[in-house]
């Protein structure tokens, strides 16, 4: 109560006592926990007590509500720009399948999200939308594990999808909406219902910046067997997110994410130079991808990155999907070194799915770098990095530095000398 905003532009807070999770039965198909099973009880009492009262509208701030500086003025202003059928406002929360679903924008500080993690500030208006948010709440048919709040998401997922996806959706729904940034978030405390501690606010994904857009994604272009997994392990030991799993024909390493690679690899089947997948439907899962990482990166307190020859063919598709935020890291070498070690492994693993005929290796080659120049000369706006693959196995200190800098972060000494270890000279097998 104490570090509530002033002036304060709502009624004064009536504290409302908890269900301890712990003190109670909880139902035999209930799996997620007594924490859980509070929370949600205890949200569903508040609804039940407004219906039975008459009470119209309500505010919820659950304990660890935190206030972001200039509270009053985003809430109020949020407030004036709320369109007249809204039943749902989430005042701070987290956005879910963002990648996939980004919120769309009704103004310039109201969206209308897809799906809305957590409970800690929310509105609620109407009897309408209430007896709505009653019905769902007490709907059997919850999944196994779900919280209060995965439950709502399922809920604010049918407004998006019928107005904004244009499907048929027969179930109710609310008109549900967000600021453009969060203006509350959770303090500092330990969660009673998974039992973390965390050190300081936290503010989740904003609408305006649920895809991540701010933060940079590193995408490191070059044909096969230019250089491109050297580079990308390099970056993979200076701490740069470029995957949960990596992989990659290389013994000491590709860098290459497994997942981006089976994603590249259903687009376009090595050794075609053409992807047999639209480019809308490319475009898409490649972001999907990307924002994932970053949300990682951001969580780890790093940068984004991802490494496959497909991307030199699929360049225009990362920036029709992420837009200003990429990044590309060049490799350069001879392509016709490039081609004669294509050839060789392809000639060392006949009948593997990566391996082609000599002609085949030469077009695809050819054709990878084409692409990345072309998408490099028509978007000079691209901040990009040259790596020449022959500076870096013979002069790899130089080289890393570059690379650190345009990364910008600050790796520890020891992952600076990881990445520098990495690096064999005796690469340079074709030249």
């Amino acid at each position: 109560m104490q570090q509530l905003p002033q002036p304060w532009p709502l009624p004064e807070p009536e504290r409302f006592a908890a269900i301890d999770g712990r003190r109670v039965a909880t139902p035999p198909q209930w799996r997620a926990g007594n924490g859980a099973w509070g929370c949600y009880r205890s949200h569903l009492l508040i609804l039940e007590k407004c219906l039975l009262e008459g009470i119209d509208s309500y505010v919820v701030f659950e304990d660890d509500a935190g206030f972001r500086e200039g509270f009053v003025e985003r809430f109020n202003q949020f407030v004036s720009e709320l369109p007249e059928d809204w039943g749902l406002a989430y005042l701070g929360g987290q956005h879910l399948y963002a990648g996939k679903h980004p919120p769309a924008k009704v103004d310039e500080h109201v969206y209308r999200p897809y799906n809305v993690n957590r409970t800690h500030a929310f509105m609620v208006r109407g009897r309408p939308a209430m007896k709505t948010l009653y019905r769902h709440l007490t709907w059997s048919n919850w999944h196994q594990k779900h919280h209060i709040d995965h439950h709502l998401g399922r809920l604010i997922q049918r407004r998006y999808q019928a107005l904004v996806q244009g499907k048929n959706v027969e179930k109710e729904s609310i008109a549900v909406y967000v600021p453009g940034r969060w203006m509350v978030g959770q303090l500092p405390t330990k969660s009673n219902i998974c039992g973390r501690k965390w050190s300081q606010t936290r503010f989740f994904n904003d609408a305006k910046n649920a895809d991540h857009a701010d933060s940079p994604f590193f995408a490191v272009l070059g044909p096969h067997r230019a250089g491109t997994s050297c580079v990308a392990m390099v970056m993979h030991h200076l701490g740069v997110h470029m995957g949960n799993e990596l992989g990659g024909y290389e013994a000491t390493g590709g860098g290459e994410a497994v997942g981006l690679a089976q994603l590249c690899e259903k687009a376009m089947k090595f050794p075609a130079v053409d992807p047999t997948m639209g480019d809308a439907q490319l475009t898409k899962q490649l972001k999907s991808w990307i924002v994932s990482r970053k949300a990682e990166a951001n969580r780890d307190k790093t940068v984004a990155g991802g490494k496959y020859p497909h991307l030199c063919r699929f360049a225009e598709h990362l920036y029709a999907g992420i837009g200003n935020s990429l990044r590309v890291i060049a490799v350069d070498r001879p392509i016709e070194a490039s081609i004669k070690s294509l050839q060789d492994r392809s000639n060392r693993h006949r009948g593997q799915w990566f391996s082609g005929t000599d002609d085949e290796c030469e077009k695809l080659q050819r054709s990878l770098l084409a692409h990345r120049e072309q998408f490099l000369e028509e978007h000079p706006d691209v901040p990009v990095l040259r790596v020449d693959f022959a500076e870096l196995v013979t002069a790899p200190e130089n080289v890393i530095l570059q690379l650190i800098d345009f990364l910008g972060i600050e790796p520890t000494e020891e992952e600076v000398e990881s990445a520098i270890n990495h690096v064999n000279p005796d690469l340079r097998k074709f030249g």
